[in-house]
């Protein structure tokens, strides 16, 4: 049975659920308050490809009254399932190692050294070129390795991370969600004091990934694997459903992210 401090936390929920939502439209006006991925989820279709129809740099940067064009909702398909077509190349310079460049790029050492062919203590001459995964890349590979070691199904946490942020990491929301998972700080808190056994920075990359996970999988254990119900609290808060139901926004997202999940 978990502890109260445990159900107080479940009850959170790591983002601020939105209002019960309005009506899908081919354009739609932003009002105060209003966030990008609230207006994605609200008309069916993902962060990425709202931003991408508008030509949005910064997801955070919408402003009242703003037009904007809402995508057919099919064009939303997550561009992580490109994710092993996003790379770049590098030329190694005299003193690199596979070591280095793995950790100059965020990367998983071994995975550096496969995709290339090489052993991982493989010398490197200077103008040997490398492919490396690009931005899309190492995020779909900090995901996977964070919900492997953290016992999640990755394309649980995949799918959460793009409904939320569209992988982008500086996106914070109105109310302070942060980062790549979304997670409110007071959530992170909790999560680093009761799931992590260390203090998390959310606005590291990793950290807030792995607060994301932790999260989802002690909400996952609360409702016994029920992950309809475990998007729901992360989405909405336990506390809040059980005063007011479900949203239709909060059903909305369980729908996204299930279809999300199955389009991998």
């Amino acid at each position: 049975m978990p502890s109260r401090t445990r159900l107080a936390a479940a009850a959170m929920g790591a983002t601020a659920a939105a209002l019960p939502a309005g009506v899908v439209a081919s354009t739609y006006v932003v009002h105060p308050g209003d966030t990008l991925s609230a207006i994605a989820l609200r008309h069916g279709t993902t962060v990425s490809a709202l931003a991408e129809a508008n030509q949005l740099a910064d997801p955070n940067l919408i402003r009242i009254g703003q037009l904007l064009q809402i995508p057919d909702s099919k064009l939303g398909t997550p561009g992580y399932t490109a994710a092993a077509l996003d790379s770049e190349s590098y030329a190694a310079v005299h003193g690199d190692t596979l070591m280095s460049i793995a950790r100059r790029f965020g990367l998983d050492l071994t995975a550096l050294a496969r995709s290339n062919g090489l052993n991982v203590n493989a010398p490197l001459r200077a103008g040997v070129v490398l492919h490396v995964p690009g931005r899309i890349g190492r995020v779909n590979a900090l995901l996977v390795h964070v919900a492997n070691q953290s016992g999640v199904d990755p394309r649980l946490v995949r799918a959460v991370a793009w409904m939320e942020s569209g992988w982008q990491q500086g996106v914070i929301s109105p109310t302070g969600a942060i980062g790549l998972m979304q997670v409110e700080p007071y959530t992170g808190d909790w999560v680093s004091r009761y799931l992590a056994g260390r203090t998390l920075n959310l606005r590291v990359a990793a950290d807030n990934v792995l607060a994301g996970t932790l999260l989802l999988r002690h909400l996952l254990a609360v409702h016994e694997g029920n992950v309809d119900a475990a998007l729901a609290a992360y989405y909405q808060g336990d506390a809040s459903i059980g005063r007011h139901g479900l949203y239709d926004d909060t059903r909305r997202y369980q729908r996204v992210i299930t279809d999300l999940m199955a389009r991998e």
